[in-house]
């Protein structure tokens, strides 16, 4: 599995442990709230080693709460975070580039308005076997 793939069904299989629905930028919105989004910024090759190559990836995951649900959603966003910081990959040495950052915002962009807590992360992984 390509670094990325297991970056990202880690992080997702890390927020549905937490009970929450994820979805990403080529799906629909889940109905239930609060919920999820996760997107895979951008790749960028750092480094390479004895027959692996080491790989930085950036995320964005929203946290996306109703309208008068801003502490469920920052509660969450919290809990998000703390799964982001422990995260272990099978297989690959992942370690934190800097520590998730929060920023909150208001998102009036569909039929209805509602909270949106935006975590940004990136990530240095390495395939085990370059150790």
């Amino acid at each position: 599995m390509p670094p990325s793939v297991a970056l990202l069904t880690t992080i997702v299989e890390s927020v549905r442990q937490l009970g929450v629905p994820t979805y990403t930028p080529a799906q629909d919105m889940p109905k239930q709230l609060p919920a999820v989004r996760i997107a895979l910024v951008n790749s960028n090759p750092t480094d390479a080693y004895k027959g692996a190559r080491e790989y930085e990836y950036p995320f964005q995951l929203d946290v996306i709460s109703g309208k008068n649900k801003l502490v469920e959603g920052l509660t969450l966003a919290y809990k998000v975070q703390d799964a982001l910081r422990r995260l272990q990959v099978d297989g690959y040495g992942v370690q934190l580039v800097n520590e998730p950052s929060l920023s909150s915002m208001i998102d009036s962009s569909t039929n209805e308005i509602l909270n949106r807590q935006i975590i940004s992360v990136t990530y240095n992984i390495i395939e085990a076997t370059a150790f």
